[in-house]
């Protein structure tokens, strides 16, 4: 099986960091030294032998962005071998660990075409494993440092784990007053444990201060600013989610259109449609999939309207319908007729029982939210039920707090079920978030807390309700499918035992009077599952 370069390159770099430390930590070849010694002072070896030592460190923590085929790490790595050549030669005329590093620079400057991904958004999934390396570095040095060195540079003859132990110390900048330098070298290594400790802890900061400065100063820079763009072009009740905090921005050249992402398997997954100007979705649909192509990035889109199909096909991306808006259009809706029969039985039983309907503007009180959360835990212990996340919002004090709250309450002011009124973008739609009842509520209590919302909406004046997709719910009359649409949704609908996207869409289809196809936009037909697993990771908490 071929080995993809971009993995042994990244071996090769972690390879040559680790020679690299190892190569300082003895007193080298004493013909060699001598000959070094005539031609260059003491003090000049001695800052031969601390840069190769740094040098080794960004060898060993830079093989994590050559495994991820960085541009910038594969200019940044050939500078060190380069580098690292000179000092090898003059820390000790080490022409074997010479050779390693300019084996390195030579291999990457041959495959570098291979080196493609530019920098992205700095985030934490790949920080862990760089302080895990930039750890192992400092203790490799550290711990073999003592265990190898002679009895006479100290005057003891150090055990494993007390090498451990000492390393420790001189982490943590704590030094041990027993050890005392005989030699030049040993204080010199002294020295070094201090210099290899400070860089790893700086470089710990680094690490951490640049996906925290993103997360809490740039991100939420990006999304006032798409916040800004999405109150003048917003077009959907999706649209709401694209300002959460799990999502990231691609802002286009021209600056007036965004697209809210998040990345999942390796797998760039827009929120629904670009937002900004008609005449400039296309620019930013097609910037976007060069972002994602330079970060390495498989791109596709959630949810899409039907509106810009047209235009994700000219681009060469592919179609799949992944359900249906369910609308209610308010004017039309009455509980009057006989198709209404069993909505109009299910408010008349709650009403005499006393349940009635209650709404809460925002803030809502605390105590209110205390019984609506009690009602949500509940909701969630049912089997099947929990939390997720891109399309739909979560549970969260403060979020609830901020949003009108409808609620079914009984006689006694206990709160039954309850559903959080969010904005729909789209001009004359309202729409709901949260929709959740007690495990003790009576059967019929959601139909009725919804044929009451309706009634409240449409006295607002708004035309439509959005009552959210009903997946894989099959095709309307005169809808042209796919070859790829008919055989998925085909297979979805048979696993009753996994997917109840029949009963959904049988639930909504009581209310809905209007069907709206909603889509995934993606490269090619492999993309498909791959973007399955995609949204697994962004969804799932």
């Amino acid at each position: 099986m071929k080995i993809p370069i971009h993995r042994v390159a990244a071996a090769v770099t972690l390879g040559s960091g680790i020679i690299t430390i190892l190569s300082v930590i003895g007193t080298g070849i004493p013909e060699r030294n001598a000959v070094l010694h005539a031609a260059f002072p003491m003090e000049f070896l001695g800052i031969s032998r601390f840069a190769a030592l740094v040098i080794g460190f960004s060898m060993v923590v830079s093989s994590v962005s050559i495994y991820r085929r960085k541009r910038r790490a594969l200019y940044y790595v050939a500078a060190l071998a380069g580098v690292a050549v000179v000092f090898h030669l003059t820390k000790g005329l080490d022409y074997e660990e010479a050779a390693v590093s300019l084996l390195l620079l030579v291999f990457l400057i041959v495959y570098r075409k291979n080196f493609t991904v530019e920098s992205g958004t700095p985030d934490f999934r790949w920080v862990g494993l760089r302080l895990a390396l930039a750890l192992f570095a400092v203790l490799l040095y550290g711990v073999l440092g003592f265990w190898l060195l002679d009895k006479r540079q100290f005057g003891i003859d150090f055990h494993f784990v007390r090498s451990v132990k000492e390393t420790f110390r001189f982490l943590a900048f704590l030094g041990d007053a027993d050890l005392v330098p005989r030699t030049r070298h040993a204080r010199w290594f002294l020295d070094s444990l201090y210099l290899i400790s400070g860089v790893g802890i700086a470089y710990v900061i680094w690490s951490l201060y640049r996906p925290v400065k993103y997360r809490f100063f740039d991100q939420p820079q990006a999304r006032a600013r798409a916040s800004v763009i999405l109150d003048a072009y917003g077009r959907s009740a999706l649209d709401f989610f694209k300002v959460w905090p799990d999502k990231s921005y691609f802002f286009p050249a021209s600056g007036d259109c965004f697209i809210a992402y998040s990345v999942g398997a390796n797998l760039a997954v827009a929120l629904g449609d670009p937002v900004g100007p008609e005449d400039k979705i296309e620019p930013a649909v097609r910037e976007f999939k060069a972002f994602c192509s330079g970060n390495d990035w498989g791109t596709a889109f959630h949810q899409t309207l039907s509106d810009f199909l047209p235009l994700y096909e000219k681009l060469g991306f592919r179609r799949f319908k992944i359900g249906d808006d369910a609308i209610v259009e308010l004017e039309k809706f009455s509980l009057e007729g006989r198709p209404m029969r069993e909505l109009r039985h299910s408010a008349h039983k709650m009403e005499k029982q006393g349940i009635r309907i209650q709404r809460w503007e925002a803030p809502v009180p605390n105590g209110v939210l205390q019984q609506i959360k009690a009602v949500s835990d509940e909701w969630l212990g049912i089997a099947g039920r929990r939390e997720r996340r891109f399309t739909l919002g979560l549970f969260e004090w403060d979020y609830v707090k901020s949003t009108p709250v409808v609620a079914a309450i009984d006689a006694e002011g206990q709160v039954l079920a309850f559903v959080n009124v969010i904005r729909s973008y789209r001009k004359g739609e309202a729409t709901v978030d949260l929709m959740r009842h007690a495990k003790s509520a009576p059967n019929g209590i959601m139909d009725y807390l919804f044929v009451e919302v309706f009634g409240q909406f449409k006295e607002q004046g708004f035309a439509r309700f959005n009552m959210g997709m009903a997946p894989m719910s099959g095709f309307q009359e005169g809808e042209k499918a796919t070859i790829e649409e008919h055989a998925i949704h085909s297979f979805m609908q048979r696993m009753g035992f996994l997917f109840s996207f029949k009963g959904l869409r049988a639930y909504k289809a009581k209310f809905a009077t209007q069907w709206e196809p909603r889509y995934v936009i993606y490269e090619d037909p492999l993309a498909l599952a791959r973007f399955a697993v995609a949204m697994g990771e962004i969804s799932e908490l």
